[in-house]
This record gives structure tokens, C-alpha cells and sequence, in this order.
């Protein structure tokens, strides 16, 4: 679910959106294959610091810039000149783990990590998704969360909250059939829920961009077949550093 359904965070959108208003795409970063020549060159301007957890990743449409993320919440910008690669800045979000913020007491804390996009707040300043994954096992199912904090980072490298503890993406699965009969006429023994995290990010000429957060969020109900599958949107704006999104009902 994480390299997969999270992905959706990050679609892109439409390029315009009226006169004044210009709509900002997130950028994607693509991995290096592990032990490729180029991954271990990066590995080796880091100061070798290409441990078990440690994945590099290059900025889309920029050749020359990479990133490189460990387990440990690490952070590391490089760039290539020529044939000669070499480190920009480093930002460590380790503290970041101890955010005491819980979603629901059922849940626990299983992973957090750094996703790979760059999410812009202004002309100049962009911002990393800080994700820490959540869960729960029920008898034959259960359920996850994903929260994000979106964290503006500086060239200096410093960090600042933009947003905080963002639903990212969630799924549940209750168990609906329990006995050898229920699963002989039923092809589906689960009620499934989940949602899913989209950003519009528009350029009104203000200082930092307005974000829209919108959550799809669907519903697979037991007992039918996924065409029953029910979908529904929520739509908020907010402004990094001066409010949280409040999702309409």
C-alpha cells in the first residue's frame, strides 16, 4: 500500500486553473536501482553512508539532483557537476518519532518514513511528507492509518511544520462471514473501507500557495460485488503555517 496506493498522493493536475490562479504540481522522486553504478557513486559523496534502510532518489525533470533517505528519518540533498556528485545540505527529522500526537487508542505506532515527493509551498520553498503509519489487527481483518506532517525545509538545514498529522490514506477489512456455510455462498466475507489523499496546490499570488486537501473515500460493503463499491469526496483548503484543513461533510 505504501509505494502503491500512496502514490495517488501526488497525482498530478491540470497545469491552469482560471487567469490568476496557476495550479503546482508535486514532484515525484524516482529510486535508483540499488547498486547501480550512479547509486553507489551518490553513496559514496554521502560519506558512504548507504546503509540497510537507505534508498536514493532522483528529482524528476532535474538530472543532476538527488536525495537520499535512511530508515533513521535522514535526509541528505546532492547534486552532480560533471562527473563529481556532492552533498547540497542534510535535514534530520529523528526527534520527529516522537510526536506524541495518536490518532485513536486502538492504533500503534508501526513505521515512520519519509515519502518520496516534494510538495510545493511557494515560488521558492518546498516541503517533505514526514508519514508515520498506524494499524490495528482485528479476527480476520483490520485496519491502518497513514498520517503525514508536512515539513517546509530550509537550505540551511532546518525545518518548520507547514501542515501536521494530515490524513494520508487509511483501509479497513471487517470479517462478515464465520462459518464454513457463509463462506460457501458468499464471495465476499468483508466489509472494506479506504481513503486515499489528493492535493491541489494553486498559486494565488500570496505568499505561500493555497493547498486543497481532497480525501476520496470508499466503501465496499459484505455480501456484494466490488460494482456496489460506494464513493464519496471531501474537500478542504488551507494555507501552510496559518491553518489546518477541516474537511467538509
Amino acid at each position: 500500500m505504501k509505494k502503491v496506493v500512496l502514490f495517488l498522493a501526488i497525482v498530478s493536475f491540470s497545469s491552469v486553473a482560471g487567469i490568476t490562479d496557476i495550479t503546482t504540481k508535486p514532484v515525484a522522486l524516482i529510486a535508483l536501482k540499488k547498486n547501480s553504478a550512479q547509486y553507489v557513486d551518490v553513496c559514496k559523496a554521502a560519506d558512504d553512508s548507504c546503509k540497510e534502510g537507505t534508498s536514493i532518489w532522483k528529482e524528476k525533470n532535474a538530472d543532476g539532483i538527488f536525495y537520499l533517505t535512511t530508515s533513521h528519518l535522514q535526509l541528505t540533498k546532492l547534486k552532480k557537476d560533471g562527473d563529481t556528485y556532492s552533498k547540497i545540505v542534510s535535514w534530520d527529522f529523528t526527534k520527529e518519532t516522537k510526536n506524541e500526537y495518536i490518532p485513536d487508542d486502538e492504533l500503534t505506532k508501526n513505521d515512520v518514513y519519509i515519502y518520496p515527493a516534494l510538495y510545493p509551498l511557494s515560488k521558492v520553498k518546498m516541503a517533505v511528507a514526514l508519514v508515520s503509519k498506524w494499524s490495528t489487527n482485528y479476527s480476520g481483518g483490520g485496519r491502518e492509518e497513514e498520517y503525514a506532517n508536512f515539513m517546509m525545509i530550509n537550505d540551511d538545514g532546518t525545518y518548520q511544520p507547514a501542515f501536521k498529522n494530515i490524513l494520508f490514506s487509511s483501509k479497513e477489512m471487517i470479517k462478515a462471514c464465520f462459518t464454513e456455510d457463509d463462506y460457501a455462498k458468499q464471495s465476499h466475507c468483508h466489509d472494506e473501507s479506504w481513503s486515499i489523499l489528493n492535493l491541489k496546490i494553486n498559486d494565488e499570488s500570496k505568499d505561500y500557495y493555497s493547498w486543497k486537501f481532497i480525501t476520496k473515500s470508499y466503501s465496499w460493503p459484505a455480501f456484494t460485488d466490488k460494482a456496489s463499491t460506494k464513493v464519496s469526496i471531501n474537500e478542504s483548503v488551507a494555507y501552510p503555517f496559518q491553518s489546518q484543513p477541516q474537511h467538509n461533510k
